[in-house]
């Protein structure tokens, strides 16, 4: 991300006046002159683009581009202070994938068991590439990757983000200053579509509840937001200055809870088919008992999904299809379980160690289900697993009544 640099105070700026952007801290001389973390921005920007400051409270256009600095006039009245975001829209930034702070960033998730990054400003798939490489490097494939989609050249690029990605985060922080506010809640919907394509997950993130930093209750709008992200099936809501900064977290999330929950009591998914880069025969099988266990359940009127998974490629799966009922998700692999916390509709289980038997395996989830009162008498489950059969795995789904 780009940023202005420290302020020691907040600087004043008003509409039509000039000041200087510079990329070397040490030219600074003017009271008002202000730092950009940009090596490029004297390359990048040409006079009379428009650059963004502090996410639309300070708009400037470029007066004079010098040798050693960008001369721009401010379009309305503001103060900058210390890290504000800067935001080049239609500039094909020359920005790294991984930094060297990245890095570092990375080698710490990795020693502290951290399952997901949600990595920044993610341009095209190269910066994925680049962050699986570091991870394959550390014996870290088990991290998944979340790109966040922030600018327009991100949008050009889509499809290969998707493609390479674990998960997509739909961040309307930034994408809302690098494209034109009203095409916000367009693209939104394209990327959601895009990786509903390649059975992608979702996550919408940015405002969902913003007036909830300072008031204890959220406005109309608001839960209109949250309520249709979820109509649109995304797979997570996400809450920021809400929650990080704000003054009523755990109202927050509450709220944010209870409008999702009435929100999954009116829809009605179709398990509509994706893509998927595998094309071995058994997991085009798996794809397809997933599907099918699903289409199952909504027709006998089931009550849950019970499933197994040692890599949570089924889980995966059946989540990408949205199911309409709650799936029990059962790994021996604590990373797997952390993994599948953010799949729609599933709820993970730890598992000391399969049983030499499919049946076995769903004897012991279903006592264990039924003596925490996750399932009752008279219940209805659907059930995907596997059976060896002449030495080799055979997906299954069917059907038990508690």
């Amino acid at each position: 991300e780009i940023r202005t640099g420290d302020i020691q105070e907040k600087i004043s700026v008003k509409k039509w006046e000039e000041f200087n952007i510079f990329v070397d801290k040490s030219l600074i001389k003017l009271k008002n002159d202000i730092y950009c973390d940009y090596n490029y921005l004297l390359e990048d920007v040409k006079k009379d683009q428009i650059i963004i400051i502090d996410s639309w409270l300070l708009k400037v256009r470029v007066v004079n581009v010098t040798k050693t600095h960008v001369v721009v006039e401010a379009l309305n009245n503001h103060l900058i202070w210390s890290r504000r975001h800067v935001n080049l829209p239609g500039v094909s930034l020359k920005l790294p994938g991984i930094t060297d702070k990245d890095e570092e960033d990375i080698l710490f998730a990795i020693k502290n068991g951290i399952n997901f990054i949600a990595a920044s400003f993610i341009r095209h798939q190269n910066n994925v590439l680049e962050i699986k490489s570091l991870l394959k490097k550390h014996n870290a494939n088990h991290i998944q990757i979340i790109s966040k989609i922030e600018n327009q050249e991100a949008l050009e690029n889509l499809d290969w983000i998707v493609k390479e990605s674990d998960g997509v985060m739909v961040a309307r922080g930034d994408l809302g200053v690098e494209i034109e506010i009203s095409k916000l809640p367009y693209y939104q919907k394209f990327i959601m579509d895009t990786c509903f394509t390649y059975g992608k997950t979702i996550i919408v993130a940015t405002e969902l509840l913003k007036s909830m930093v300072e008031s204890p209750f959220p406005t109309r709008a608001e839960i209109s937001d949250v309520y249709n992200s979820v109509v649109l099936r995304t797979d997570c809501t996400m809450l920021s200055d809400e929650t990080a900064v704000g003054n009523f977290p755990i109202q927050s999330c509450q709220m944010m809870t209870d409008v999702i929950l009435e929100a999954e009591q009116h829809i009605n998914n179709k398990h509509k088919d994706f893509e998927i880069t595998f094309t071995e025969n058994y997991a085009l099988d798996k794809k397809m008992i997933a599907k099918n266990a699903l289409i199952i359940a909504d027709e006998v009127k089931a009550d849950y999904i019970l499933l197994f998974t040692n890599s949570w490629f089924l889980a995966r799966i059946v989540s990408a299809f949205k199911p309409n009922h709650t799936v029990f998700a059962f790994t021996k692999d604590e990373n797997v379980l952390r993994s599948m916390n953010f799949l729609f509709a599933i709820y993970p289980f730890l598992i000391g160690s399969w049983g030499k038997y499919p049946l076995e395996d769903e004897k012991n989830a279903l006592s264990y289900l039924e003596l925490n009162w996750f399932i009752k008498k008279w219940q209805k489950i659907v059930v995907i697993n596997d059976v060896v059969e002449w030495n080799a795995m055979s997906p299954y789904v069917k059907i038990i009544n508690i």
